[in-house]
């Protein structure tokens, strides 16, 4: 079905979709939940945005509704671990469950998300089917917070093929069913947040590009977050298990039993040392290719694939001149002081499997700051010890 402002993507910058998902990813960041329902996921173009992020911002469980079979199943494929997922395992455990059911109708396996998404959905359901909205996922599920966003129809002044204001205006998809104004968006969200006890804070995203500072009309698409007042305790009673689950996804994580200190020490040290020699590597091959420069700079992962990389079975073999002296081969050491950013050890896999947040990789970094090997400045790691480069 043809999504007409959706087609004029190239009018938004970012395209409108993605503006709507990271709105969606920015709130649940603000709240740092760990659960997610995609209420009406369609074929999971939101859960399937929030997967990667999912691993540094600590959602463990999601799941999605949905009553068309046929996206259902695109939604399954778009929530299913990729090959890589299994060569570098998450640090906490994804869950994904998707449900066949009506967005009106409760079910007690929904109730415990900490955040209920509704994207786009809600122009697409029939007065019977929006009017059990509020009392299904306010007054059932009761959810920390519910993020809502539906088409503003009075920016569709801004297309002229949608004809709005006319007696031939049409809608932006052809399945919609209704496209509110703001003051009817607003009457209706109040409406629920009322009765409910939510608070609620309405939103705008999407401009045209070349009409980022008129706010006449508001923005192409409208948002209100409905935030829970207080700690819930109210019974909604049991609804039963009345939606069909189609899929359970568990994805692959790191559950080797914990390491001491000294072992996770032993290892964070051997890294350094591989990041300390693959810099030596890079002068050595740039040197071999042109005259170095002061300006130049070295990407110390360009020499290491940290995707595959196995600490335990790698045998490094590093580039080094052959220089005699009085029958004797020159000893070749790594450069110091060198500098390295955390964040370039924090986006090795191991490390962050073995650490779990970059916080503990600091601390542990922090216990030698007492030696001559390391020392931390801001957010890099000052290496002051020179490691030999061994001749192969």
């Amino acid at each position: 079905m043809k999504d007409y402002v959706e087609e004029n993507e190239q009018c938004f910058c970012p395209p409108l979709w993605r503006q709507r998902r990271l709105f969606i990813l920015d709130i649940l960041r603000q709240f740092q939940v760990q659960s997610v329902l995609d209420y009406g996921c369609g074929e999971a173009s939101v859960l399937s945005f929030l997967i990667p992020s999912s691993e540094s911002d600590g959602i463990k469980k999601m799941a999605g509704i949905d009553i068309c079979s046929q996206v259902l199943e695109e939604a399954i494929e778009a929530c299913l671990p990729w090959p890589s997922d299994y060569k570098q395992k998450r640090i906490h455990p994804l869950e994904i469950d998707i449900y066949k059911g009506s967005v009106g109708v409760p079910d007690d396996r929904l109730k415990a998300y900490e955040a209920i998404v509704c994207s786009e959905v809600i122009e697409h359901l029939y007065e019977e089917d929006l009017k059990p909205f509020f009392e299904v996922t306010l007054g059932f599920y009761r959810p920390r917070i519910l993020i809502v966003t539906t088409p503003n129809c009075e920016y569709n002044v801004n297309f002229p093929d949608l004809q709005y204001g006319t007696e031939k205006a049409i809608f932006r998809h052809d399945d919609h069913k209704f496209e509110w104004t703001r003051q009817q968006f607003q009457n209706w969200c109040l409406e629920g947040a009322t009765k409910y006890d939510y608070e609620m804070k309405l939103h705008g995203i999407g401009l045209l590009n070349n009409k980022q500072d008129n706010l006449e009309n508001g923005h192409c698409t409208q948002a209100c977050i409905f935030i829970r007042r207080g700690n819930d305790s109210i019974n909604t009673g049991s609804a039963g298990e009345r939606h069909e689950l189609l899929k359970h996804i568990e994805f692959p994580y790191y559950d080797e039993p914990p390491k001491s200190e000294e072992e996770i020490l032993q290892e964070i040290h051997s890294f350094i040392e591989v990041l300390c020699k693959a810099d030596y590597y890079a002068h050595t091959e740039r040197n071999h290719r042109q005259p170095k420069k002061s300006e130049d700079t070295f990407d110390l992962d360009a020499t290491v694939d940290w995707n595959t990389f196995d600490i335990k079975e790698k045998e490094y073999l590093f580039i080094t001149k052959d220089v005699h002296e009085d029958n004797k081969q020159q000893q070749i050491f790594t450069i110091t002081p060198l500098e390295i950013p955390i964040l370039h050890i924090w986006d090795i896999s191991r490390i962050r499997q073995l650490c779990k947040t970059i916080e503990r990789l600091k601390e542990l970094l922090a216990i030698n700051q007492d030696t001559v090997i390391y020392t931390i400045d801001k957010d890099r790691l000052i290496v002051n010890k020179a490691y030999e480069v061994t001749e192969d």
